[in-house]
């Protein structure tokens, strides 16, 4: 366990691909110049052993948010549906003794294109709190197509990850000058914003033509 809150300490102040196995086995205070090495094999093998410490709660409480929005009054469900997505990733902000760095190893996890996340999230089973939010999601908005409901889905998620993970870094105040002392508010309007864009109508849009160029110089879309 030493080894793995080492690394992800490590992680979350310099970035996933900025920090050595060596590094970490140091910072962990192991003698054994291996020890990370022997237990861990490759610095993805010890990423997923984070994830598989960190994400089942998160899932689990997910899954559980999903079913008190089944069960709730239908003006209600779109709210709760909204807060089955965010608040078990808030929650794991609040536990102390001993601290969870999720988000913010999420968000470096985001990050780093040497991890495929997706290929233990879903691998893993630790989507099913994802998929049934999905599917409650189709029932609650069936006038967008599937496309875009699963897009916005998308956004909320990344979208709660970074800005939960500015709050944490402190940094929101600095950089945009606007007060974030008050957690309640914070999070109230996190979600009423995420709220409403999963439920939005859809506005068609185009890029105009020749203005955006992708990184092979073609043009995008």
């Amino acid at each position: 366990m030493r080894l793995m809150r080492s690394a992800e300490e490590l992680f979350i102040e310099r970035g996933i691909d900025a920090v050595s196995m060596r590094e970490i086995n140091r910072h962990a205070g192991q003698r054994n110049a291996s020890s990370v090495h022997y237990h861990f094999a490759t610095r993805a093998k010890l990423l997923e052993a984070l994830i598989d410490w960190r994400m089942p709660p998160v899932d689990a409480r997910r899954l559980e948010m999903v079913e008190l929005c089944k069960a709730a009054p239908a003006a209600e469900k779109p709210r709760r549906l909204t807060e089955a997505i965010v608040l078990p990733l808030a929650e794991t902000m609040f536990a102390q003794d001993p601290p969870n760095h999720w988000i913010r190893l999420h968000a470096r996890i985001y990050e780093t294109g040497s991890f495929d996340f997706s290929a233990v999230f879903h691998g893993k089973g630790y989507d099913k709190g994802l998929l049934a939010v999905r599917m409650l999601q189709a029932e609650l908005s069936p006038e967008l197509p599937q496309l875009i409901r699963d897009q916005r889905l998308m956004f909320a998620i990344r979208m709660s990850v970074y800005t939960l993970a500015d709050w944490l870094r402190g940094v929101i105040r600095m950089q945009s000058l606007i007060p974030v002392d008050d957690l309640n508010i914070f999070l109230g309007n996190l979600l009423d914003v995420l709220h409403a864009g999963l439920y939005a109508p859809v506005t068609p849009f185009a890029v105009p033509a020749g203005a955006w160029r992708g990184a092979a110089g073609q043009i995008a879309g």
